[in-house]
């Protein structure tokens, strides 16, 4: 929800309680004015909801909308709803000029609100006219119980959640795909993770990285892929097995911070002029020596991350390579990206790539 400090400068002598609602309501109707109540949660007013209100107040002599407190917007819309808190909601709607009186009401169902106001009429978009769920259904008989009619508007739905959707997903936004290496990037360099048991105890997260990465993901679309050479397969101090558990491992602690890594590469292998030049040195796993491996610098690891998830690099405006080593830099220059040095301070990070 959006943080507001100050809500008195947002009163308005339309916006009432329940109890002087329903006192009122009861003074009209014995006047002989039709009450039109509307009920909803009214979140990031927009056109629809608009048309619609404009559309009740000419069903009836007086329009009183009901708007649904904070926590059951929550409870119905989940967490990160309402974006306006409920005094913000009111405040919009009692400004139409359409709208006579708005109540803000505690209550988790319309029925409990039909039933304590007792208005003329309920008033529903036209979406609800042959809609059978429980909700509605005991809405309508609500309205009869007190004594009340529900009516319809005619009006096309629009609906918050729709406009939501649409920022989110439509709206066109950088598309930034983050290329991220692992060891004494993402985490702390240790001398061959997963050698050595009890591994779990020596991961730790960088958080320059981490912070930089949630920022970017937080201001725009971006796609993560982790891409590490794991030469310790081929030497025979840890399996491919090792290498999955530990990514996993490390990618639920991520997700723990609200980072969510769509793609995690590594090459096990090792060049066979590279293992020819070391071989009085380390004895090798033959099955992990290769003519052409897809170590970095080279890029392919990356462009298989993509092409499991079905992407493209054409996709993105921009690349961002986030490293610790000549080669990773190197990475960077072949794809014309930007290069993040894992020792950067957060702030003069995002000085580099924000846009």
């Amino acid at each position: 929800m959006l943080p507001v400090k100050n809500l008195n400068t947002y009163n308005l002598e339309n916006i009432i309680s329940s109890d002087k609602a329903f006192k009122l309501i009861k003074k009209f109707k014995e006047g002989g004015k039709t009450i039109g109540l509307c009920h909803g949660g009214f979140d990031l007013l927009h056109p629809g909801q608009v048309k619609h209100l404009e559309s009740a107040k000419n069903l009836c002599d007086i329009l009183f909308v009901s708007i649904t407190s904070d926590k059951f917007v929550t409870c119905r819309k989940g967490s990160g709803r309402p974006i306006f808190n409920d005094v913000l909601r009111a405040y919009m709607v009692g400004n139409l000029k359409f709208v006579d009186y708005v109540v803000i009401t505690d209550y988790k169902l319309g029925v409990d609100v039909i039933d304590k106001l007792k208005p003329t009429y309920y008033i529903k978009g036209p979406d609800f006219i042959n809609k059978k769920t429980p909700g509605i259904d005991s809405e309508r008989q609500k309205i009869k119980d007190v004594g009340g009619e529900i009516k319809y508007t005619n009006d096309s739905k629009l609906s918050t959640t729709e406009i939501i959707d649409y920022i989110k997903n439509k709206v066109d936004k950088n598309r930034l795909l983050l290329c991220i290496d692992r060891d004494g990037t993402l985490i702390e360099e240790q001398n061959f993770l997963g050698k050595d048991k009890g591994w779990e105890n020596k991961i730790k997260i960088k958080e320059n990285i981490i912070s930089t990465i949630s920022y970017l993901q937080t201001k725009y679309q971006t796609t993560k892929i982790v891409i590490s050479n794991q030469a310790g397969v081929a030497r025979g101090y840890f399996t491919c097995n090792t290498v999955n558990k530990i990514n996993n491992y490390i990618d639920h602690l991520l997700e723990k911070r609200g980072i969510k890594i769509d793609a995690w590469e590594y090459c096990p292998y090792v060049d066979s002029a590279y293992a020819e030049s070391k071989k009085n040195e380390i004895k090798f796993d033959t099955n992990f020596v290769k003519d052409k491996t897809k170590r970095k610098p080279n890029g392919q690891m990356m462009l298989d991350g993509l092409q499991k998830l079905g992407r493209d690099i054409s996709d993105f405006s921009q690349i961002i390579i986030f490293g610790d080593m000549a080669e990773d830099q190197m990475l960077a220059k072949k794809l014309n990206a930007i290069y993040i040095d894992a020792s950067i301070e957060y702030n003069k990070a995002i000085e580099k790539v924000d846009f």
